[in-house]
């Protein structure tokens, strides 16, 4: 990740003025993770008071692949906006501001975060205008990480943005793309695709099958960077727990993905367990809870395995 080029673009913008912090000011902040104590394996609020706040909603959770940059979203006004923290060569953390990215449109959203593998990349969904669609409709662009900064953002192409919403964009190792969308080919009202990247562009997105996804909604995919197992949301199955599901699949021998295991009370509630997200580290498996970031000890994700 090129931390040092995105320092003169992200470091000193004007912070949030109807935010108001638990701490008269930005506390000192240090080390991994904005310095908080590391949860065990009974999910925690991540940075109370700090990111998550009483009375706002925050959703998402993202860190660079160098892990100095901690991204997030947060409604202002009715729309989701992207924030930022940047871990400072002291090693202290900045305050959280809103990314350039969501100055562009005030009256539109920026939401689903995901950075390339080589950090060369910031990818997200936003519904701001597109030519050739409808407003109100979720598309995927991206964001070219220079000497210059952030670049104005590009769409994806027609055969990744299809009529519909494009969701919560998640980029693998070998840089190929999944997301999740409503298509001819889906197998129930949303579901998740994967497009293989090779030489420099996104191919067809393909279905990933019953394993994934069924005859209700699902969406927000996390996929492990070796794409040994997913972690996704799903709403209306009958083990539901509640109003959005985490459910985990891992890769079999034969290449098909085992059917999903609700991740059950431990991380499910009866209210929206979404968001999943895992540090590029591996060590901590992040996701949102109603309004909230959680975070967990990775290790976690283990115990489903064979479930």
């Amino acid at each position: 990740m090129r931390v040092a080029l995105l320092f003169s673009v992200l470091f000193g913008l004007p912070a949030f003025a109807h935010i108001t912090w638990a701490q008269d000011t930005w506390p000192e902040l240090e080390g991994d993770y904005l310095g908080q104590a590391v949860p065990g394996t009974t999910p925690q609020v991540f940075a109370p008071g700090l990111i998550s706040l009483e009375g706002e909603r925050e959703l998402n959770s993202v860190f660079s692949p160098d892990g100095r940059i901690f991204m997030f979203s947060r409604v202002v006004d009715g729309n989701f906006k992207i924030f930022f923290s940047f871990r400072r060569r002291d090693g202290s953390w900045q305050e959280p501001r809103m990314a350039p990215v969501s100055k562009t449109f005030p009256g539109h959203r920026e939401v689903d975060m995901a950075f390339s593998p080589d950090g060369d990349w910031l990818y997200f969904i936003s519904d701001r205008p597109l030519k050739g669609y409808s407003l109100e409709r979720y598309n995927i662009w991206r964001s070219r990480i220079t000497s210059d900064g952030l670049h104005d953002p590009e769409p994806l192409g027609a055969h990744i943005n299809g009529p519909g919403h494009e969701l919560y964009p998640m980029l693998v190792g070998d840089g190929s793309l999944y997301f999740s969308a409503v298509r001819d080919d889906s197998i129930g009202a949303r579901d998740s695709y994967r497009a293989q990247y090779a030489d420099g562009e996104f191919e067809a997105p393909v279905n990933l099958g019953p394993g994934i996804n069924s005859e209700v909604d699902e969406g927000d995919i996390y996929v492990s960077p070796d794409e040994s197992y997913i972690i996704h949301v799903a709403s209306g199955r009958a083990d539901g727990l509640g109003d959005g599901d985490l459910y985990i699949s891992f890769r079999q021998a034969d290449g098909t993905w085992s059917k999903g295991v609700n991740m059950g009370p431990e991380i499910n509630t009866p209210g929206i367990d979404y968001c999943p997200m895992v540090t590029p580290d591996g060590k901590y498996f992040f996701f949102t809870r109603g309004n909230d970031i959680m975070w967990v000890d990775a290790q976690i994700l283990e115990a489903y395995r064979g479930r």
